[in-house]
């Protein structure tokens, strides 16, 4: 176990996620956040929190088909 500080805004979030009164804050840590570095992890996440249905995905999407699909520099 480890001791970790959060600010009150930060608990609130955290709070705000729990499925109930018998639900931990480590349950709520390993339900919402992935684990690092993988993209099975990443799209597991995506599916589980139904991340398509966020507010400003659209805006996203628009950025990404406005950008040159012909740049000079693809590493750019």
């Amino acid at each position: 176990m480890k001791t970790i500080t959060l600010d009150d805004i930060a608990y609130e979030r955290l709070k705000a996620w729990k499925k109930g009164r018998g639900e931990s804050f480590s349950s709520v840590v390993k339900r919402v956040i992935p684990e690092p570095g993988s993209l099975g992890a990443f799209l597991g996440f995506a599916e589980v929190n139904q991340t398509q249905a966020l507010a400003g995905n659209d805006l996203m999407e628009q950025a990404i088909e406005g950008r040159s699909s012909a740049k000079e520099d693809a590493w750019t």
